[in-house]
């Protein structure tokens, strides 16, 4: 009877293979924790690769950063323009008034010019420039002041279409004495009215004031001739947007 136990027992597969496996890890120990030491080493390492994975960026993502970049740059070297430029003031204007300020501490008879470049050209208007009269369609000159204060010019923007941008360049230059060259740039806004010259000025008579500003310059050229003449800067009003901005030389 208990040989044919023994019989039954040893004929299981199983049984033979556990006990060759048995067998074999008491005779080879060594290979047995090798075995176990690159297996136990293989799952930390997959599972710190896990937890430190950074997914790959395919082409496209690529491609849309670099073109975000590219986009970033170039709008910062379009703003470089607008750096140079002052902050545009936004007010409804029917008339603006150019004044250009001059006193002792600059020098003396400063000569202007003051042209309107666009939609159409206009002017210029200034000392160098009477011939053209002192009135031209949309733009007016105060008159030459041969000594100190003020020169200035009036801009009629009923004159323009509702959509027109009109741009204004201003110029000067020192006709009989420069001092430290220093002179300011006034801008004065009216809506509705009429304008009035009032000496080297212009006054508004039933109108509102809209807007003033003030810009510092220098001018540095001297001379009797009209191509010395320096250029300030530009300024220009989209009527449509009603936005008034100063561009000044570079």
């Amino acid at each position: 009877m208990a040989s044919i136990k023994s019989q039954s027992r040893t004929s299981k597969w199983w049984y033979r293979r556990i006990r060759s496996g048995s067998w074999f890890s008491f005779r080879y120990y060594w290979f047995a924790w090798l075995c176990f030491l690159l297996g136990a080493g293989g799952l930390l390492y997959f599972v710190f690769r896990q937890i430190n994975y950074t997914p790959k960026q395919n082409c496209s993502a690529l491609s849309l950063h670099t073109i975000n970049s590219i986009n970033r740059a170039l709008d910062k070297c379009c703003s470089c323009q607008g750096e140079d430029s002052t902050e545009a003031l936004v007010f409804p204007a029917d008339y603006l008034v150019i004044t250009y300020q001059f006193d002792q501490n600059g020098g003396r008879d400063l000569d202007t010019k003051t042209e309107i470049r666009t939609p159409t050209r206009v002017g210029p208007l200034g000392y160098f420039h009477r011939s053209n009269i002192f009135t031209s369609a949309g733009l007016q000159w105060s008159g030459d002041n041969t000594g100190y204060g003020v020169e200035s010019c009036v801009i009629d923007l009923t004159k323009f279409g509702p959509n027109d941008l009109v741009s204004i360049d201003c110029s000067a230059i020192w006709y009989s004495m420069k001092a430290s060259g220093q002179m300011s740039l006034d801008i004065r806004a009216y809506d509705g009215g009429q304008m009035t010259k009032s000496g080297y000025q212009f006054r508004n008579v039933g109108g509102v004031e809209t807007a003033f500003t003030s810009f510092d310059g220098n001018v540095s050229a001297r001379g009797t001739s009209a191509s010395l003449l320096e250029f300030i800067g530009q300024i220009s009003y989209n009527k449509r947007e009603k936005r008034l901005a100063f561009n000044p030389a570079q």
